[in-house]
């Protein structure tokens, strides 16, 4: 029987902590949050801490500057990727802002060459600064994976080969024009909250995965927690009505097929309102870790 990454591979939990995508200074202390909550002891994991310089209390940029700092930091993700892989882990992020995807998936891609996505999140993040209503970088990141957006984004997604046919998206329900646009071109398997409703969250994992592993060496899990609906995870950068409840996705994710294929796994956007959501959330990113990886603990 093939082993599996997370059957033979502790984890690395990856931290990366950073709120210049959001422009959320409560982003960026969420990751040290959850650590405090307890989060590494449970998950009996290696810790790779990923900060960002510099912090948001510590500067006031210009926008190409929030840029440039945003990229340096999702080279870093991506180094750490590579160097938990390397050192025989199998990566876990936990942020802070979405930007950690890009290095994320970029890192991913070093190691194994080309994977699929699976994006689960109330957002497409294919924005590029010619269509972003807000400017906010966090929402640019799987368009810089897919080869769209400005030069100093594309820098840092070059490593990722991943085409649009490649990519399947999961209770998207908050869709800007520019993003709609690129979706109409029919290439992306973008499954939306009203899909989900449809035909039940089985079924749109079950697709996720089949798009996600046909002609690649596997694929990379992104959970962006905003996915999930208010009532349970009210603790986001940006919440959106009428998501997955998370009791519903922990079941999915357990019975998630081919596992064996999925080489990394990112869980994002905590975003915390105060510290009394700290122990809650550490509760959700638990929850959803072990449910995409039950044979870790």
């Amino acid at each position: 029987m093939e082993s599996t990454p997370h059957q033979s591979k502790p984890i690395a939990l990856i931290t990366a902590e950073i709120g210049w995508g959001s422009m959320k200074p409560a982003a960026e202390i969420a990751p040290q949050a959850l650590l405090d909550a307890g989060l590494a002891e449970r998950l009996d994991a290696k810790v790779y801490q990923v900060p960002c310089s510099p912090k948001m209390s510590e500067a006031s940029p210009s926008y190409e500057e929030t840029e440039r700092i945003i990229v340096n930091h999702i080279f870093e993700v991506k180094a750490t990727v590579v160097q938990a892989i390397q050192d025989g882990y199998f990566p876990v992020i936990i942020g802070g802002d979405h930007t950690s995807a890009v290095g994320f998936h970029a890192g991913l891609a070093t190691v194994y060459g080309e994977l699929g996505i699976i994006w689960v999140d109330t957002h497409p993040d294919l924005n590029t600064l010619e269509t972003s209503p807000s400017w906010h970088i966090h929402g640019m990141v799987l368009a810089a994976l897919l080869g769209r957006g400005s030069d100093v984004m594309l820098e840092t997604g070059k490593a990722c080969n991943t085409r649009d046919q490649q990519v399947a998206m999961i209770g998207t329900r908050d869709i800007d024009a520019g993003e709609l646009a690129w979706l109409n071109e029919g290439n992306i398997n973008c499954m939306t909250m009203d899909f989900v409703r449809r035909n039940g969250l089985k079924s749109a994992m079950e697709q996720a995965v089949t798009t996600a592993t046909t002609d690649t060496n596997g694929f990379g899990l992104t959970i962006d927690i905003d996915v999930l609906d208010p009532i349970d995870a009210p603790f986001v950068a940006t919440p959106v009505d009428g998501g997955i409840m998370l009791e519903e996705l922990a079941t999915e994710l357990c019975e998630m097929p081919m596992r064996h294929k999925m080489r990394g796994l990112e869980v994002t956007e905590y975003t915390p309102r105060n510290s009394d959501d700290d122990e809650a959330a550490c509760e959700l990113v638990y929850t959803l870790i072990t449910a995409a990886l039950p044979t870790l603990v």
